[in-house]
């Protein structure tokens, strides 16, 4: 549940040049790349960013070791990764800013409870 409301809402507001500002999540993100003919590109993010860390709540739920076979657990949570560089960048940068939103915050609580299941419960 907290990964499926951490891709649908926003995940961070980008203030740039002080008077434009967007909010993205990351199925805006994958949404505006496909449209823009980055088919490759929306495909990873998709595959990296929700159905990998997915399949792997589910496999660990059901105690499944198929997934852990083939280290693909290591790609899930990429959008995590790009948020963090892109705040870092903003932290570097007098040119834009970015504030992170609540779906970055259920992202971040879906990769704990992960965390927790794996330790305390396994």
């Amino acid at each position: 549940m907290l990964l499926i409301l951490g891709v649908s809402f926003p995940l961070a507001k980008i203030n740039e040049f002080w008077f434009f500002s967007s909010e993205f999540s990351v199925i805006s993100i994958t949404r505006d790349l496909f449209l823009n003919g980055e088919i490759l590109l929306s495909a990873i993010i998709i595959l990296f960013g929700f159905i990998m860390p997915f399949i792997k709540i589910i496999f660990k739920v059901f105690e499944l070791e198929f997934f852990e076979k083939y280290n693909l657990h290591k790609f899930a949570m990429l959008d995590i990764f790009l948020i963090a560089f892109m705040v870092f960048a903003s932290k570097s940068s007098s040119y834009f800013d970015v504030y992170l939103m609540y779906g970055f915050y259920f992202l971040l609580a879906s990769v704990f409870m992960n965390y927790i299941y794996v330790i305390f419960i396994k």
